[in-house]
């Protein structure tokens, strides 16, 4: 029996086989007489272009730390409001009701930052209106505390006389 060399992967066929037994390809170069010098090299072959690509026999190795429970991801095109604005509002209901300008001046500085990183692009996920509305608390409780501050130590001047 003679025995046909597949071109592709040099696999051993039956010199009856129209294909090969190993890598499926076609045996008739080799049949018709076409010596195997002329036939193509065994290896890697450039796909055809319309070929779509093979599969990555790689996949991703899978997550191994869930997500924490009750933890959604933000839905594209919504914006949130970020810790620095959250932590800027509480300074400035804080600072309305007993801690004045101490909390204000911290609140105005937080939500400044805030609103500085969305100018400049680097948040677009957040909520600008929120960080104005976080400052200009900030800056109102500031004032009314420095002048209810003027006032009091000015009606405390005003008995000494």
């Amino acid at each position: 029996m003679n025995d046909v060399i597949c071109p592709r992967c040099g696999g051993t066929n039956p010199s009856d086989s129209a294909f090969c037994g190993k890598c499926g390809a076609p045996l008739a170069a080799q049949q018709s007489g076409v010596p195997a010098s002329s036939a193509p090299s065994p290896g890697w072959q450039q796909p055809a272009a319309n070929q779509p690509p093979p599969p990555n026999p790689y996949p991703p190795p899978p997550n191994p730390y869930p997500p924490p429970p009750n933890v959604y991801p933000p839905v594209p095109g919504t914006k949130v409001m970020g810790d620095n604005t959250k932590w800027a509002l509480g300074l400035g209901i804080a600072a309305l009701f007993c801690c004045g300008p101490v909390t204000g001046v911290i609140g105005i500085f937080l939500a400044k930052k805030d609103m500085d990183e969305i100018a400049a692009g680097r948040a677009p996920q957040l909520d600008e209106s929120w960080a104005k509305i976080a400052f200009y608390l900030n800056v109102i409780v500031s004032a009314l505390a420095v002048v209810g501050l003027c006032l009091m130590f000015g009606m405390a001047g005003l008995r000494r006389l």
